[in-house]
């Protein structure tokens, strides 16, 4: 309402201001009608007297039939010049060539000019000759100063022969002299315009400023009667009115009064909205405590100062199992001692009058005691009739059971940390050790007390092994431990190896593996210790035993396989068919044999971490296609084709391209071997961001989906007859994972069972990885670790 009120006088007020506007402005234009008119009526007796003077002289020439004596005419012209002041001079041009000019002082180099020779002025000249009808010209400026104008009047004799042209020279600041002093009086602007002049906005004269249309300006068009020129008189006055301020302050004192008016109704209906919120409000408290007080889910009751009931809620007459009325006739000593009223009043005191709580076991209908967090607050206000206490009682006798289950549950787990085998250590995130088990602190065999002032990094790390704990701080700071729990507790798992010496000077060989949890300190390290020495030891004998096997086998068995050549290439002469036949089958299987010899060798350098890798930047496109050249003879032996389609633009990409080349020979075949007869196989290179991407897709018989899990594991193979008629060692997708993984690639597949599969892996492009020499390095020093 006072919004409405404001806004409607305010209205009311712009409305009258608005039509009394309106009035003024008609009384303005009707004003400024009669003041153009009056300065209408003063332009055109100026030069229309000018004009009628041009037409004596003219019908004094026609007189003559065109014959005049200058000597006679010139006092005559003279006399006229000096009797209108805005006469700068008369020119009479015989067949179109100035001949007199009056006065001749000043416009000596006027005498003789002919029309036809100035293109500037013979085309006006020209068009009021054939129009046979006299015409003001300009404005132009005057060699003498200030701007002309020029009435030309054509001379037709009787006989209605061209005679000439007769032109007055009028000054333009003389002839509307009085009609800019009649301007200044009415205090109005005026500008004479031309209508057929292509240019709207330069003026004849007067203000060129008033051809530019304003919303503040009142202006009157009028057209000027002037022989031989359309024109028009433009005159404008300002249309704010000299009663400008009063209107403004008017428009004030309206809307003062709309303010007023709506604060005045806006604080009448305040007080009364205040005394009817206040009484609502009264009841709506009294309404909301008594919801709250009954429907409360703890215990509630008000009990006055001698321990009597005022009011119990269902909740607390729930919680021990009474009915209301039983529970308000029962005297409260009877649920527990402590709450007898001297008592209560005397903690009241000792606890500076703030409110009590404390747990207490109160009496249950059935005898049983409940555990019961207590909260206790005596209200004392001067206007209450009496002083009573509010009780708020919570049940907490599931989270008191729940306690001693956790902390029966925290033994029964430190008994397990206790028994376990494995070491189990938590530590801070700058390696402070916070609990160790004994099958931990047993593997170093130090006192109990040293590990609590013991960086267990370093114990763990040993002193010689400062890149181990370069690797461990690096894991500490990465984003998953130091910013988002999340992460840590779903991928986190840091496994190494590391040799230690224990107290007693004896060297043992460790597997950890470190994890993260959130305590409420903070994240807190969880590293799991295992002996691995014995394993080891086991480790050392078989790689020595492997080593020794696959190198004592190598070189009879290269002996063999060149003298088998030889006997198959015909040294000793043809050889019956059938003997033919045995040798070639003992040259494929001692070839065979040599390849799971070499691919052993090649994994046992892989795993020790021996195997060399020379990495430099080169051009995928060029290594995949020789690569797919130097392996032709498996598409022939299989039937199948290879078809290669390579990047549009070639790569630069960082690795070791004789692995890439071991790479390439395994995938293409696999691909030849598994794909069915007279299929091709495709070999793709994509570019993504900061990977080169290789795949080789065959069609054939894919992998079933139970044994894709293990595909990349030593000695993996799929189980089924059609493989076990391929051969193989199953070291080949193990070897090419290991290699891919060295050059800070990955490696993977997507197989379709009865359609068949896609091998892929990646290379880094060139310039968008660190040192790889450096990485390999790392990756040997780790595995040197592990």
């Amino acid at each position: 309402m006072p919004i409405v009120v404001f806004v409607g006088t305010g209205c009311a007020t712009e409305l009258i201001l608005f039509e009394e506007d309106r009035r003024q402005e008609s009384i303005a234009r009707e004003n400024m009608m009669s003041n153009a008119g009056e300065l209408r009526a003063i332009i055109e007796s100026e030069l229309n007297a000018t004009i009628h003077l041009a037409s004596g002289l003219v019908s004094f020439i026609k007189s003559k039939n065109g014959e005049y004596k200058i000597n006679e005419i010139e006092p005559w012209l003279l006399d006229l010049q000096a009797s209108e002041p805005s006469i700068r001079n008369i020119t009479l041009a015989p067949g179109n060539r100035i001949q007199t000019v009056v006065p001749r002082q000043g416009n000596e180099s006027a005498l003789g000019l002919y029309y036809p020779d100035n293109p500037q002025q013979w085309p006006a000249i020209r068009k009021i000759i054939q129009s046979e009808h006299p015409a003001l010209a300009g404005p132009f400026e005057l060699r003498q100063g200030g701007l002309g104008l020029a009435y030309r009047v054509p001379v037709f004799l009787a006989d209605e022969s061209y005679w000439g042209m007769i032109s007055t020279v009028l000054n333009a600041k003389q002839v509307f002299a009085l009609a800019e002093q009649r301007a200044q009086q009415l205090k109005i602007d005026f500008a004479i315009i031309d209508l057929e002049s292509l240019s709207k906005s330069q003026a004849i004269y007067g203000k060129e400023d008033l051809l530019v249309n304003s919303t503040k300006q009142i202006t009157s068009k009028l057209k000027l009667n002037i022989s031989g020129r359309n024109i028009e008189l433009l005159a404008s006055t300002s249309h704010l009115s000299s009663d400008f301020i009063y209107t403004q302050s008017q428009r004030l004192a309206g809307w003062l009064i709309a303010l007023l008016l709506g604060f005045l109704i806006a604080k009448t209906l305040q007080s009364y909205r205040r005394q009817t919120r206040a009484y609502f409000a009264l009841n709506e408290s009294q309404q909301r405590f008594l919801r709250a007080f009954n429907t409360a889910p703890q215990g509630m009751a008000l009990v006055d100062v001698d321990g009597n009931w005022i009011s119990v809620n269902p909740m607390l007459c729930n919680i021990l199992g009474y009915e209301e009325y039983e529970l308000l006739q029962k005297p409260i000593t009877d649920l527990s001692s402590q709450l007898a009223a001297p008592k209560l009043h005397q903690q009241w005191i000792a606890q500076g009058k703030n409110s009590l709580q404390f747990e207490l076991s109160l009496r249950h209908r059935d005898g049983r005691a409940v555990s019961c967090l207590l909260s206790l607050a005596l209200i004392e206000y001067e206007k209450l009739e009496k002083t009573y206490w509010i009780f708020q009682v919570i049940d907490i006798s599931r989270r008191v059971t729940a306690e001693s289950q956790l902390l029966a549950s925290a033994e029964y787990t430190q008994t397990i940390l206790n028994k376990v085998a494995e070491g189990i250590v938590s530590t801070s995130l700058n390696g402070a050790i916070r609990s160790i088990n004994p099958a931990a602190m047993a593997l170093w065999k130090l006192p109990e007390a040293a590990y609590l002032q013991t960086n267990f990094f370093n114990l763990l790390c040993g002193e010689n092994n400062p890149v181990l704990l370069a690797d461990i701080e690096h894991f500490i700071q990465s984003p998953q431990i130091m910013d988002a729990v999340q992460e840590i507790e779903r991928n986190s798992f840091y496994t190494r190896e590391s040799t230690i010496t224990d107290f007693h000077g004896n060297q043992l060989h460790l597997e950890f593996s470190i994890s993260s949890t959130q305590q409420k300190e903070g994240p807190e390290l969880i590293i799991v210790l295992r002996d691995i020495t014995e394993r080891k030891h086991l480790e050392i004998m078989q790689s020595e035993f492997v080593s020794i096997v696959s190198h004592e086998l190598r070189t009879p068995l290269t002996s063999i396989i060149g003298s088998l050549k030889l006997i198959e290439g015909g040294i000793f002469g043809n050889l019956p068919e059938s003997l033919a036949r045995m040798i070639h089958i003992a040259l494929q299987n001692g070839q065979q044999l040599a390849l799971i010899i070499n691919d052993i060798l090649d994994m046992d350098k892989l795993v020790g971490g021996k195997m060399e890798f020379n990495t430099q930047n080169f051009a995928i496109n060029q290594l995949i296609a020789e690569s797919i050249d130097n392996n032709q003879s498996f598409a022939h032996e299989y039937q199948v084709q290879f078809k290669f389609m390579p990047l549009t633009q070639d790569s630069m990409v960082n690795a070791d391209p004789l692995r890439v080349g071991q790479i390439m020979s395994n995938l293409l075949s696999n691909a030849a071997k598994f794909s069915h007869p007279n299929s091709k196989v495709e070999i793709n290179i994509l570019k993504e961001l900061r990977h080169v991407k290789v795949l080789v897709k065959d069609v054939g018989e894919g992998i079933p989906e139970q044994y894709q899990d293990r595909l990349f594991k030593k000695f993996s193979q799929v189980d089924g007859s059609s493989t076990r008629k391929k051969g193989g060692t199953g070291l080949g997708l193990s070897i090419c994972r290991q290699m891919v993984e060295r050059m800070q690639g990955e490696i993977g597949f997507e197989s379709t069972e009865g359609v068949g599969s896609t091998f892929y892996f990646t290379l880094p492009i060139a310039g968008t990885t660190t040192d790889l020499v450096e990485n390999s390095s790392m990756s040997d020093n780790k595995s040197d670790n592990k």
